[in-house]
């Protein structure tokens, strides 16, 4: 083989394992979005979580991961990747994000309020754990 053709092989299989990299991660954002856009939220899950290793930029597997938690009523879960999604985000689109973290705080908050009612009655003796 010349020096050309070495160069030339090695050039295409640079291409090729980069190009397939970058296919193999946004397969999991797409395979995540289907599911989600299809309310499979329990199903997007995972290849959201993945799309967010694949490319741990991008804003848009942060915010339908934290989107997913929300749809499945995971307030605490939706807190984390949501506000990655916030930091990621360009500016015009932060306050939508802002809205939805601040429900899953406060969604959050009532829903240990309301666990500590059930665990803790008004006419029986507090538990303590």
């Amino acid at each position: 083989m010349t020096k050309k053709s070495i160069a030339s092989l090695i050039f295409t299989l640079t291409v090729a394992l980069t190009s397939s990299c970058a296919v193999i991660g946004q397969g999991n954002f797409d395979q995540g979005l289907t599911l989600f856009n299809q309310g499979r939220f329990a199903e997007a899950i995972p290849y959201l979580e993945e799309a967010t290793y694949d490319n741990p930029n991008s804003a848009q597997a942060y915010l339908y991961l934290g989107r997913a938690h929300l749809s499945q009523s995971n307030w605490r879960a939706a807190i984390q990747p949501l506000r990655t999604a916030f930091r990621l985000s360009p500016s015009d689109a932060q306050q939508e994000i802002l809205n939805l973290i601040i429900d899953a705080g406060f969604a959050a908050a009532l829903n240990e309020f309301r666990l500590g009612d059930l665990l803790n009655p008004p006419n029986r003796p507090r538990v303590i754990f």
